[in-house]
């Protein structure tokens, strides 16, 4: 079962900027691979908060949000890309487009981090 409404978004709603990106590992002058973060596009978005949940494991505790990110149809996108929304980089999980006219994309995108306590 999708978690994605099938009506597309309103015009009105794309109203966050968001930079979408992909991290590439190159070698550096040392022989050492370093992840480097290139920005392909910045776009307008909706945003909607698809979950909050918080999973504990062993030693750590793993607080996990997830966000649905709403933009006009673009080819490129694929999973293991990121959105910077907020200063905070969403890797994207799954993509999904609202019915056949490809006119809009839906981004499910997820920010892991570990929390104390």
């Amino acid at each position: 079962m999708p978690v994605y409404s099938k009506t597309e978004p309103h015009p009105g709603d794309l109203r966050h900027l968001v930079e979408i990106g992909i991290t590439v590992n190159v070698v550096n002058e040392n022989g050492y691979s370093v992840a480097i973060d290139t920005v392909l596009c910045s776009v307008w978005a909706s945003v909607t908060d698809l979950s909050s949940r918080q999973t504990q494991t062993a030693d750590s505790s793993v607080m996990e949000n997830g966000m649905l990110f709403g933009i006009r149809f673009r080819e490129e996108m694929r999973p293991g890309m990121w959105v910077r929304f907020q200063d905070v980089k969403w890797t994207i999980t799954a993509l999904e487009g609202y019915g056949y006219k490809r006119r809009y994309l839906g981004l499910k995108a997820y920010n892991a981090k570990g929390v104390n306590g």
